[in-house]
């Protein structure tokens, strides 16, 4: 059985309802129901008080109906009252504002022992009740797991409480060793910021933007992401005890690096990992949907994990993203090549638009009445091409271009975001925000890789910092946007990767910096290109556009080192290319093909 299914949440419908609403679902030719994962209070409406008789029965009406369910553990998201009796658990901002406790989403840090006791205790007694049910398919552990707040409604950064400052500083103690390495690492002899003890160490609470050490600033993302990692691997492992035969996984979505942790590494410990995606929302083209595919693929890839989408957009999207109207034909494309780039099952987001809450509206391929519409035609028409396809993930690695491969370096995303400078209110010497090099620079220069060697049918493989301090890079060719940040082994990996016969494209700032976010003497490029480097920030034009004498500098270079070949463009050229410059994408083209 392929998963085919929808996300449909009976706590937010009639209970006399649902019988009918599952046997719907069944046939419109789905076989799969996603729900639980944002019901803690639903299942403990007050603290040590469960009640599971209504889950119980949703699960009976699924088991009747011949469907399957993806069951979700609801520790995203808690409920009122426990934040009526453990006061001061409210996720902290770097200026001390607090988060709502009510709302918005995720509304507690997951730092926080009283919540991880709590969550530790509603996972264990929901696993125990319903492991041998017969309609459970496969667990799913939290939610679109990230530290407060899930979009990009503030610049503010959570969470900066005593809990995660503790846990900050015993990260940093296990990854360094002694104080003096992190000192050394962190740079604090920079503007009086040596530490003297570990119990200096504080979240850099100068915020996204300001003037903090970029190098704790690196390290703070890196622990987001290792603590978030570490939670989910608990849980999964947690529930693995209890029910070693059921899959369990979890679900993300692709976005600034600051709301998100580096996907590549959540991937370690669990069964699968699910992408939530909302392609009209995200006013994304055929090649932008399919990049997005090709990336979650790959995280998926670098953890061994299964490859499986949570929630695809069912209908018009309400409160944040594009909200064009969804007519059906395009969830037909949207399925077909979520198949073709490897998907092993597929969910919509959601079978009914909701009549209250955040989300009124949104999302549903029915009408807000229950009634057909052409969405849910183009479901089943979908759903009958699927059950032809015997194995998605074979198919996709069968028909993906193995010769090339783009990576993305987390790492120097997140000093490029940093860097940016701060969004401002004044013209003349500040620019309000500097996106070229910045705010989106990564995942647009990454995009724009993915123009310049897309095409449509042929998934394509995103490699990662990983891939790179491994040395196992089974390509011809490899597309490298924003170089900034590269240790000495991943750069001696490449440079013998190249000297082998493979063909490096890359760009402005190759291994200026080291994995710390240290200015090498001598940029890593100069060894790469015997080029003189002179400029640290980067310009549309590039570094070298000046004039010596009559002849103007080179800004592509083109050198043969060994059996292969390096491609170094001094300026943003991914980034030209994702801005329309179609000179450079045939160029960038024509290199890959060889």
């Amino acid at each position: 059985m392929i998963p085919f299914g929808v996300t449909y949440y009976p706590d937010q419908w009639p209970k006399d309802s649902w019988d009918k609403t599952f046997a719907a679902i069944k046939q419109a030719g789905l076989n799969t129901v996603r729900f639980g994962e944002m019901a803690w209070d639903w299942m403990e409406p007050s603290e040590g008080k469960f009640n599971f008789s209504d889950l119980d029965y949703a699960m009976d009406q699924c088991l009747k109906h011949g469907l399957k369910v993806l069951l979700g553990i609801p520790t995203s998201q808690v409920p009122p009252w426990f934040h009526t009796k453990y006061k001061n658990s409210r996720p902290v901002a770097q200026d001390g504002s607090l988060y709502p406790e009510f709302g918005p989403r995720p509304n507690i840090c997951k730092d926080n022992p009283n919540y991880r006791r709590l969550a530790e205790r509603l996972t264990k007694k929901l696993v125990n009740r319903y492991k041998n049910h017969p309609a459970l398919f496969m667990w799913q552990v939290d939610n679109e797991p990230v530290y407060p707040p899930l979009d990009h409604t503030t610049s503010n950064d959570f969470c900066h409480c005593e809990h995660s400052r503790q846990t900050f500083v015993a990260w940093a103690k296990k990854k360094y060793g002694s104080l003096k390495k992190i000192n050394q690492v962190w740079g604090t002899s920079f503007w009086t910021n040596h530490l003297s003890s570990f119990n200096d160490i504080r979240t850099p609470k100068a915020g996204v933007w300001e003037a903090v050490s970029p190098h704790i600033f690196l390290d703070w993302f890196r622990f987001k992401t290792d603590s978030l990692k570490n939670w989910v691997s608990f849980l999964v492992k947690t529930v693995k005890k209890i029910d070693p035969k059921h899959k369990v996984g979890t679900n993300g979505f692709i976005g600034i690096a600051t709301r998100v942790p580096d996907h590549s590494a959540m991937t370690a410990d669990v069964d699968w990992y699910g992408l939530d995606i909302y392609p009209r929302g995200g006013r994304m083209t055929g090649r932008d949907y399919a990049f997005m595919l090709d990336l979650w693929r790959s995280f998926c890839r670098a953890g061994n994990a299964e490859f499986h989408i949570t929630e695809l957009q069912g209908g018009q999207n309400v409160r944040w993203g594009n909200p064009a109207y969804v007519k059906g034909p395009e969830i037909y494309d949207w399925t077909i090549a979520a198949f073709k780039h490897g998907a092993k099952s597929l969910l919509y987001h959601n079978w009914r638009p909701p009549l209250f809450g955040a989300e009124t509206g949104g999302f549903g391929i029915l009408q807000q009445d229950g009634s057909s519409t052409k969405r849910l035609e183009a479901i089943k028409k979908a759903g009958g091409e699927i059950r032809r396809l015997e194995s998605p993930l074979d198919r996709a690695r069968d028909e993906r271009n193995s010769d090339i491969a783009i990576a993305y370096l987390h790492n120097s995303e997140v000093q490029s975001y940093q860097e940016q400078g701060p969004p401002r209110a004044i013209s003349g010497q500040w620019e309000p925000v500097r996106t070229d090099i910045g705010l989106m620079h990564t995942l647009n220069s990454m995009a724009g890789a993915y123009q310049a060697v897309y095409k449509k049918g042929k998934p394509i493989d995103f490699i990662f910092e990983m891939d790179l301090d491994s040395g196992k890079l089974p390509y011809k060719v490899i597309l490298l946007p924003n170089p900034y940040l590269l240790s000495c082994q991943q750069y001696n990996n490449l440079k013998k990767w190249v000297k082998n016969g493979g063909r490096l494209i890359t760009e402005a700032r190759f291994g200026l910096k080291d994995e710390n976010g240290h200015l090498y003497e001598k940029p890593l490029m100069e060894d790469l290109l015997g080029i003189k480097y002179e400029y640290t920030e980067p310009t549309r034009k590039g570094f070298l556009d000046g004039i010596k004498g009559k002849r103007k500098r080179p800004q592509i270079i083109t050198k043969k080192i060994g059996k292969g070949s390096v491609v170094y463009a001094n300026f943003s050229l991914f980034l030209e290319i994702q801005q329309g410059s179609r000179r450079l994408k045939k160029l960038v083209r024509k290199q890959a093909q060889g």
